[in-house]
């Protein structure tokens, strides 16, 4: 007989880690990677003294060598960076270890609303605090401590705050979907509007596509009526659009109107293709883009280029052909399970996201990523599981 899940204590834990991550998100340098890897380490220690049985999804076959995948470079000497890349082996570690606890402590159903509920509120919460705070200058977070212009929220890049409500977004519509219409929906318009007020286009787009999606999925999957879908659109859409026009729409829809808004990106990415070939299977060492860059540059852009503003490009230049292969086999694996359970769709519409800029860069939301992965992963095998037994007693 397998052994209940860790308490919901747990699952408390493992969101008030991520949670002390992003509220120092904003301050530079190393205090959010330290904080956020600190508390889940105690989280990781934790869990394991309680001696539960482990029970791994089977997505833990490409998450393994995902995340230890720049140990492989720095044993083989592969690396042109090794201390970079020896960074960067720390924190794909986390993730592994954040993916085994988002697969454990989250497979009770219990823990995982406790979980998505905390993560729900506080998005809202850092929502409503984003918004004051794009109503006066200079910045300050939560009005109190100044910060530098580009932060938004307690992030210190409008693209990182995004991925947070992109993340958040679809557990609003995961509550509607279980009837609290109300909640669920102005949870959804307050994440919505932050999302307009950070300037993001690509986020502004990808929680838009979020609640598209939602909606095609509950009407094809016969979770809602075609009515009940209708009406429910409605009142996301009137939400939705009045909590925009209070923030105000005119930075994000002159962003918009640009003629050309991908051109800078286009030209990164295109430098950045041109790197793969040279170390086209264990790449140039992970965390290493930013070094070995301008020997590939096309033009110069007279000023510090930090990242390719495309994580796939990047990591195929940073792990190879393989490592992008098997971050491809990993989200087609977890499609189909965001797609049932609602709130996993941020998973995938992060991974979009990742197209057009570098949404994983930031590691407290690169771990919630990796907890939301493990608890998506469990879940689909769970359903496997009641599949299986419906056709044996059939």
């Amino acid at each position: 007989m397998n052994r209940r899940p860790p308490g919901f204590a747990f699952a408390m834990a493992l969101a008030l880690a991520i949670l002390a991550g992003l509220l120092v998100g904003w301050i530079p340098r190393y205090w959010p990677n330290t904080v956020v890897t600190a508390g889940l380490s105690l989280v990781a220690l934790a869990w394991a003294l309680t001696g539960d049985e482990v029970s791994l999804p089977p997505q833990t076959l490409l998450v393994v060598p995902l995340t230890l995948w720049a140990l492989l470079q720095l044993g083989l000497g592969t690396s042109v960076l090794g201390s970079t890349t020896l960074r960067a082996a720390v924190l794909w570690a986390m993730c592994l270890v954040a993916f085994v606890l988002g697969s454990q402590i989250l497979r009770s159903g219990r823990n995982r609303r406790v979980f998505l509920e905390i993560m729900l509120w506080v998005a809202v919460v850092l929502a409503l605090a984003a918004i004051l705070q794009s109503l006066s200058k200079p910045v300050k977070v939560f009005g109190i401590f100044l910060a530098d212009d580009n932060v938004v929220g307690t992030l210190y890049y409008k693209n990182h705050f995004a991925v947070l409500m992109e993340l958040a977004a679809p557990i609003a519509l995961w509550k509607v979907v279980n009837g609290k219409l109300v909640s669920g929906g102005l949870c959804f318009a307050a994440l919505f509007a932050a999302t307009v007020t950070s300037a993001s286009r690509a986020g502004t787009l990808v929680v838009l596509g979020e609640l598209v999606v939602f909606l095609v999925i509950g009407v094809l999957g016969r979770r809602l009526k075609f009515q009940a879908g209708l009406g429910m659109v409605a009142v996301l859409m009137v939400l939705s659009s009045a909590a925009a026009a209070v923030v105000g729409t005119d930075v994000i829809w002159g962003r918009m109107q640009e003629n050309n808004p991908y051109h800078l990106r286009g030209q990164l990415t295109e430098s950045t293709l041109h790197m793969i070939p040279e170390r086209p299977w264990l790449g140039f060492g992970m965390g290493t883009w930013r070094a070995v860059y301008p020997r590939f540059a096309t033009n110069d852009m007279a000023v510090i280029v930090n990242e390719a503003h495309n994580d796939w490009v990047q990591w195929a230049v940073e792990g190879g052909i393989p490592f992008v292969a098997m971050m491809l086999g990993l989200i087609a694996w977890l499609v189909v399970p965001a797609a049932r359970s609602v709130w996993g769709l941020g998973l995938v519409g992060v991974m979009v996201h990742a197209w057009v800029d570098y949404p994983t860069r930031q590691l407290s939301l690169q771990l919630w990523w990796f907890i939301m992965a493990g608890a998506v992963a469990q879940l689909g095998r769970e359903t496997e599981r009641r599949g299986a037994r419906r056709s044996e007693a059939a």
